[in-house]
C-alpha cells in the first residue's frame, strides 16, 4: 500500500501539465484501493473508509497536491530571477543606468505623493472624520463664507436638529506667561467645552472640560499640548492641578492633549494661528448680549448625528438662518448659513497646486520609462542570437518572455527600493521647506499608503518599459537569426524609437511650457510694489497684559497705559544708533492679519437694514506712513497731536477714496464707524497689498491708535535703519525690558523676509515644476542623442556606400540631423497641443500671466529643438567622419 500511495504522489507531482482534475484523480486511486480491500474479504463500506484513512482524506491529499505544485512554480520563479540578477550584473553599466533613473522617476513621484496623500488623501486624524463638518455665515450675494458670531452661533445650537455635537473655537486669545522669569507669550485658544470630544480627541495626561467650566467666571482652567507640557513641566505626569500664571491670572491645568494631536486647520482660517500652547473654555454667556450678534470671530465644528446626511443638516440650518433672518433683522438679514465638510474645506486653496506637482513629476517617470524602453530595445536586438538559441534548444516563447518580464521586474523593483530610500531621505528635508500655511504638513510620512504607492509604481513602470522586448521576443525568427551574420535580419525598430522619442519631446515640452509660464507669473508677482519700501524694515510684536486694557471703555478711543507704553516704548527706541524712524501698527501687511469695520459717510441716504459699507481697519500711530514709507497722495499723515482728547480724524486709502468718492475729493468728509462717532478724512495715503502681492488692494482706513474705538493690545513696532535691520534687535529687547520686562517681545522679522515669506507657496511649486521640468528636457535630450547614436551604428554600411558613391560629409549631416528635426517637429507639434491644455488647467495658479502667453508659447518650443538638435548633432558629426573603405568592411 506505501509503495502503491508514493506511486500516486510520483505520477502526480512529476505531470508537467497542471490540467487534470484533482478529484477524479484521487477517487480512482481511493476506488483502486478499496476494490482490493473488497476482495481481501472486507465490506465495501468499511474498505472505502479505510482507504480514505490511509490517505489522510480527499481534502488533504488534495491541497498537498496544490501545495506541492505551488513550490514547482516558485521554484521556476527562483530560477527566473536568479537568472536575471546574472544575466543584468554582466551588463553592469546598462543595469546602473535603468536603476538610477527609475529610482529617481520612482523617488520623485513618491516623495510628491507623500505630500499629497499626507495633505489630501490621508483621512482626518479623527474618528469618522466624514461626519465632520464646518459651519460658516454666508451672503447669498458674493458666496463668501466667514467667521460667526457668538450669539448665532448659541443659536445655532440651540436650534438646530442634526448633530450629534456642535462647538467653536476663538483662535485669538493670547496669554502671557508670568512667574517663570522673563515674560513669554504662549498662543492659546479658547474652545466650547466639548470641542475635543466632537473631534473624538482623549486627553493623555488629565480629562477635558467640564460643561460647568464653560461659563463666566468659572474657566480659570486650560488644557496643554503636549509640547507645553514638555517645555514646562519636563513631561510630569503629577502636571495636573498645577497652577499656570496666565495675564496675572491663576489658572489650574485640567488635562494634556495627546501627542499626536493634529488640529487640523486652513491656517487662513487662524490668521496662520492653528498651532496652540494652550487652550481655555470660551465662556460665552447664556444668552449671549446684544453686541455679540454684531462681532463675527468663531470658527464652528458640528458633527453629523448618525444616519444623517450632509444635505439634510444643510435644509435643517437653512431653516435655523430664516429663523434668525426674522428675529434679528439688523444683523442677520441676508445672512445665511453654509455646511462645508471639514476635509474638503482644508485642502480647497492647495488641491490643484498639489495635483499639478504630482501631475508633474508623473510626466518626468513617464520620460523616463521611454528612455529605459529603447535602452531595453536596444539590449533586446543584442540579445537576439542568445534568444533564438534557446528557442532552437526548446524553450517555448511563452518561456522566454516570461523571463524578460521578470528582468523587467527585477530592474524596476532594485530602482524602486533605491527610490524609497531616496524618499526617506528627501522626505524630511522636503518638509522644511514647505510653505508655512500649508495644512497638515504634521501628517506628512511615510506610511503604508506611500509605500503601496512605490510598489505599484514600480511594477506599473516595468510593465510600461517590459512590455516592447516582450513583444520583440515574440517577432524572432530562429531560422534567420542564427543565420552567419545574423545582420541586416534584425527586425527593425526605428518606427517604435522615433514614437518614442516624439513622445519624450512632446512631455518635456508640455513641462517646460508649465514651469515657463509659472516662472513668469512668480517673476510678475515679485515685480509688484507692495505699496512700501521693504528694505531695512525690522518688525516686531509685542504683546501687553491685561493691565494695559482693564478699565478702558469700548468705544472711549481713551487708552492711556497704552499710549504711555508705547510712546516710552518709541523715546527708548528712536535714540539707538542705526534707527531712523519707528512706529506702532496692529495689522502688519502680508501676515495674514487682518480686521474690517461697517461705516457710514456723512450726508449721505442711510443704508437699508442688514446693508453695509465696509472697509479694512488699520489703528497706527504717528509716524508710521512715513517709516513705511507709503506715500501721503493728499491731505496729512498722523501726527502727535491726534490723541483720544482732540478731535477724531481718519486716513483712507486710494482705492477707498475711489470706491467711495470717484472724482469728489473726501478730504474734510466725515465718517463713522464702530463706536458711532464722527472722524474727519484729513488725508489719503497709496494703496498697500496688505492681504499679499497677488491680490488687489481693498480699501482701507487708517485710524491714530490714540483714537482707536477698541482695544488694541497686540501692537506691532516697526523701525526703519540705515544698517541692517537685525542688527538692532538687541537693543530693541533691552528697550521693551526697561519699559515693563512683562512684555514679551516675538516674531521679530525684517519685511524683506515677511514680503518673501507671504510668496512662499509661489515660489516653492514653481521651483519643483521648474526643476523636474528641465530634468524633462535633460532626459528627452539623452533619450534623443541615443536613439540617433545608436541609428548612426545601423546605417554605418549604408552611409559608407553613400560616401564611397561621392556623398559629402555635410550631406550625411543633413541625412542625420533631418531624421531628427522630424522627430523634434513632430513632438513639438503634439507638446503644444498638451502645454495648451495644461496652461488652462493651472490658470488660477497664475498671476500676471495670461495661460496663453506667446512669448512662453513661442521660446518654449525654440529651446527645445535647439537642445535636441545640440544632441543629434554629435551622432550626425560622428557620422559624416567615418571612413568609407571601412564602412564598406563593418559588420
Amino acid at each position: 500500500m506505501i509503495d502503491r500511495l508514493r506511486a500516486f504522489w510520483r505520477n502526480i507531482f512529476k505531470r508537467e501539465n497542471a490540467n487534470a482534475d484533482l478529484d477524479e484523480e484521487v477517487q480512482g486511486f481511493l476506488e483502486m484501493t478499496a476494490a482490493e480491500k473488497v476482495r481481501c474479504g472486507m465490506a465495501p463500506e468499511a474498505a472505502l473508509r479505510e482507504a480514505r484513512k490511509e490517505l489522510g482524506g480527499v481534502e488533504q491529499v488534495k491541497q498537498g497536491v496544490r501545495d506541492t505544485r505551488a513550490g514547482v512554480s516558485l521554484d521556476i520563479v527562483m530560477q527566473d530571477v536568479l537568472y536575471a540578477f546574472r544575466t543584468l550584473s554582466r551588463n553592469l553599466a546598462f543595469s546602473l543606468v535603468v536603476v538610477l533613473t527609475l529610482a529617481l522617476g520612482i523617488g520623485a513621484n513618491t516623495a510628491i505623493f507623500t505630500i499629497v496623500n499626507g495633505v489630501l488623501l490621508k483621512p482626518l486624524p479623527y474618528p469618522e472624520p466624514d461626519r465632520l463638518l464646518m459651519l460658516w455665515e454666508s451672503s447669498p450675494t458674493d458666496r463668501n463664507l466667514g467667521t460667526v458670531a457668538a450669539a448665532n452661533f448659541y443659536d445655532w445650537h440651540e436650534q438646530s436638529h442634526s448633530f450629534e455635537k456642535m462647538a467653536a473655537i476663538d483662535p485669538y486669545p493670547d496669554f502671557i506667561l508670568n512667574g517663570s522669569g522673563q515674560a513669554r507669550r504662549m498662543v492659546g485658544a479658547a474652545v466650547s467645552h466639548d470641542f475635543f470630544s466632537l473631534l473624538g480627541v482623549h486627553m493623555a495626561v488629565g480629562r477635558d472640560f467640564l460643561p460647568e467650566e464653560d461659563h463666566p467666571g468659572s474657566n480659570h482652567v486650560v488644557v496643554l499640548s503636549y509640547s507645553t507640557w514638555q517645555s514646562l513641566f519636563g513631561g510630569r505626569s503629577s502636571v495636573v492641578g498645577s497652577i499656570l500664571r496666565l495675564n496675572d491670572a491663576d489658572y489650574t491645568v485640567v488635562g494634556v492633549l495627546p501627542r499626536n494631536f493634529s488640529f487640523v486647520s486652513k491656517a487662513s482660517d487662524y490668521q496662520s494661528r492653528n498651532r496652540f500652547d494652550l487652550w481655555t473654555p470660551l465662556a460665552l454667556p447664556s444668552p449671549p448680549e446684544a453686541w455679540q450678534r454684531g462681532t463675527h470671530s468663531l470658527c464652528v465644528f458640528a458633527r453629523l448625528k448618525p444616519g444623517v446626511s450632509q444635505r439634510q443638516a444643510q435644509a435643517d440650518l437653512e431653516q435655523v438662518a430664516r429663523n434668525l433672518q426674522r428675529l434679528y433683522p439688523k444683523d442677520d438679514k441676508e445672512r445665511g448659513i453654509t455646511a462645508v465638510p471639514l476635509a474638503q474645506h482644508v485642502v480647497t486653496d492647495v488641491r490643484v497646486a498639489l495635483f499639478t506637482l504630482l501631475g508633474t513629476v508623473g510626466m518626468v517617470l513617464l520620460l523616463a520609462c521611454a528612455n529605459i524602453a529603447n535602452l531595453m530595445l536596444t539590449r533586446g536586438e543584442s540579445r537576439q542570437k542568445e534568444i533564438a538559441l534557446r528557442i532552437a534548444l526548446g524553450a517555448s516563447r511563452t518561456r522566454i518572455a516570461r523571463q524578460l518580464i521578470t528582468e523587467s521586474l527585477v530592474l524596476a523593483v532594485t530602482g524602486g527600493l533605491v527610490g524609497l530610500a531616496l524618499v526617506f531621505a528627501a522626505v524630511p528635508a522636503l518638509v522644511r521647506h514647505l510653505p508655512a500655511d500649508l495644512p497638515r504638513t504634521s501628517e506628512i510620512m511615510v506610511d503604508w499608503r506611500v509605500l503601496s504607492f512605490a510598489s505599484l509604481l514600480s511594477v506599473l513602470t516595468a510593465i510600461v518599459f517590459g512590455l516592447l522586448p516582450f513583444l520583440q521576443s515574440r517577432r524572432i525568427s530562429p531560422n534567420d537569426s542564427l543565420k552567419q551574420g545574423g545582420r541586416g535580419i534584425v527586425t527593425d525598430q526605428s518606427g517604435l524609437r522615433g514614437a518614442l522619442i516624439v513622445g519624450q519631446v512632446a512631455v518635456a515640452l508640455v513641462l517646460l511650457s508649465g514651469a515657463g509660464l509659472m516662472t513668469k507669473s512668480l517673476w510678475e508677482l515679485t515685480q509688484v510694489s507692495p505699496g512700501f519700501q521693504t528694505e531695512n524694515i525690522l518688525t516686531a510684536r509685542l504683546s501687553l497684559p491685561p493691565g494695559y486694557t482693564n478699565g478702558n471703555v469700548y468705544g472711549t478711543g481713551k487708552h492711556p497705559r497704552i499710549s504711555l507704553f508705547q510712546q516710552a516704548l518709541l523715546d527708548r527706541v528712536r535714540p539707538i544708533p542705526g534707527v531712523q524712524s519707528a512706529a506702532f501698527a496692529t495689522y502688519l501687511p502680508m501676515t495674514g492679519a487682518d480686521s474690517s469695520w461697517a461705516f457710514d459717510v456723512q450726508g449721505r441716504p442711510p443704508k437699508p437694514p442688514g446693508v453695509f459699507d465696509v472697509a479694512n481697519y488699520r489703528p497706527v500711530t504717528a509716524g508710521y506712513f512715513d517709516t513705511m514709507r507709503i506715500p501721503v497722495l493728499r491731505g496729512r499723515g498722523f501726527d502727535a497731536g491726534d490723541t483720544g482728547n482732540n478731535p477724531l480724524v481718519v486716513a483712507i486709502n486710494a482705492s477707498m477714496a475711489r470706491t467711495w468718492w470717484n472724482q469728489q475729493n473726501p478730504i474734510g468728509q466725515r465718517v463713522c464707524i464702530g463706536d458711532e462717532k464722527w472722524r474727519t478724512i484729513v488725508g489719503i495715503v497709496g494703496d498697500v497689498h496688505h492681504e499679499g502681492l497677488g491680490t488687489k488692494p481693498e480699501p482701507e482706513m487708517y485710524i491714530p491708535y490714540a483714537q482707536v474705538p477698541n482695544v488694541e493690545a497686540r501692537p506691532i513696532i516697526v523701525l526703519r535703519t540705515s544698517v541692517e535691520p537685525a542688527s538692532v534687535t538687541g537693543a530693541l529687547l533691552r528697550a521693551v525690558s526697561e519699559v515693563d520686562a512683562n512684555v514679551p517681545l516675538d516674531q521679530i522679522e525684517t519685511m524683506t523676509q515677511v514680503v518673501y515669506g507671504s510668496v512662499a507657496e509661489s515660489r516653492f511649486r514653481t521651483c519643483i515644476v521648474a526643476m523636474f521640468a528641465f530634468l524633462a528636457l535633460f532626459v528627452a535630450a539623452i533619450g534623443l542623442y541615443g536613439v540617433m547614436s545608436y541609428a548612426v551604428s545601423q546605417r554605418t554600411r549604408e552611409f559608407g556606400i553613400r560616401m564611397a558613391v561621392g556623398a559629402t560629409r555635410g550631406a550625411i549631416l543633413r541625412v542625420v540631423l533631418g531624421k531628427a528635426a522630424k522627430l523634434v517637429s513632430i513632438g513639438i507639434c503634439l507638446g503644444l497641443i498638451g502645454a495648451v491644455l495644461l496652461a488652462l488647467g493651472i490658470a488660477s495658479l497664475l498671476y500676471g500671466v495670461e495661460p496663453f502667453d506667446v512669448a512662453t508659447l513661442v521660446s518654449v518650443p525654440i529651446l527645445l529643438a535647439t537642445v535636441a538638435l545640440l544632441a543629434s548633432f554629435f551622432p550626425a558629426r560622428r557620422a559624416s567622419k567615418v571612413n568609407p573603405m571601412e564602412c564598406l568592411r563593418y559588420e
